[in-house]
């Protein structure tokens, strides 16, 4: 009887121990979700993150538009830096709030006029607007951390270390 007590609390011990894995998983890509901008995407995100306790329950899988979505932990194992929103209405018209910070560059190339499109390692893509001045970028992209912040009227500036320049940019995944 001693034996089964025992066994049956190791059970209930494992089981909720499984359970606060699944939901450190859960919370985890949910806080990596921060990083993303656009409203919708973020929700998205936000929903996706629930798979792994989705499953748990043996819910349906949610769709795979919203777990693409979750950013996967970037090398180090540091998610992205979660985004800090500006909080007076004078902060949303002149900008200032951090979007990504010291975000590694997956890879970058440039258009026929000059302009860069970056792939972060948290899988955003940002590109460069058009009329804004030329990078030149020659080193490896994984030399570049990416720092992005709300420009005024919801305007994006993406800057480099060792660059001195503001880019001007547009989310595009």
């Amino acid at each position: 009887m001693k034996a089964k007590c025992v066994l049956a609390s190791m059970l209930i011990m494992h089981s909720g121990q499984a359970l606060a894995d699944v939901r450190d998983d859960v919370l985890s890509s949910a806080a990596r979700c921060g990083a993303i901008v656009d409203n919708r995407q973020w929700l998205d995100c936000y929903y996706g993150s629930a798979q792994p306790m989705r499953g748990q329950l043996g819910l349906p899988p949610a769709p795979a538009s919203q777990t693409a979505l979750v950013p996967a932990i970037a090398p180090g194992g540091a998610p992205p830096a979660p985004r800090q929103r500006p909080h007076g209405f004078l902060d949303r018209i002149t900008g200032g709030g951090t979007v990504l910070n010291k975000v590694a560059a997956a890879s970058y190339s440039f258009d026929d006029q000059g302009f860069f499109t970056v792939t972060l390692a948290n899988g955003q893509v940002w590109r460069q607007q058009d009329g804004d001045q030329l990078a030149h970028w020659t080193k490896p992209a994984g030399h570049y951390l990416v720092t992005v912040t709300q420009g005024a009227l919801g305007s994006f500036n993406l800057t480099v270390p060792d660059d001195g320049y503001r880019y001007k940019v547009r989310r595009f995944r």
